[in-house]
């Protein structure tokens, strides 16, 4: 066991602090294409928006007189709607599966 004498402890309290930080051995990072990201979410964004559109219609021809104008129009937004899930979806599985796999070592990065 050392003995503090006040030149130790002087030196001791006036010194520096000392960081330690460790690193892994590798990083890894998964890249996706900007572009899909873009289309996914702007599809999906449609999709918040013409979805409620296609249900007004919907409940407004099941509530009141039945007519041919909100049966098509309806439909067509529904069908809208529906094309761009699927597209959401399309682009929604190529951002998550098409992603590109990086790594490099510490070592190597100067």
């Amino acid at each position: 066991m050392a003995i503090m004498t006040k030149n130790n402890f002087e030196s001791q309290k006036q010194g520096e602090t000392k960081i330690s930080v460790s690193f892994p051995d590798e990083i890894k990072l998964e890249l996706v294409q900007a572009n899909e990201l873009r289309h996914y979410e702007l599809f999906q964004w449609l999709v918040a928006i013409l979805l409620p559109i296609a249900i007004g219609f919907w409940t407004a021809y099941f509530t009141t007189a039945k007519t041919n104008a909100l049966v098509w129009s309806a439909g067509v937004f529904t069908v809208v709607a529906v094309l761009f899930v699927g597209m959401a979806v399309y682009h929604r599985r190529k951002v998550f599966h098409g992603s590109v796999a990086k790594s490099i070592s510490l070592k190597d990065l100067k």
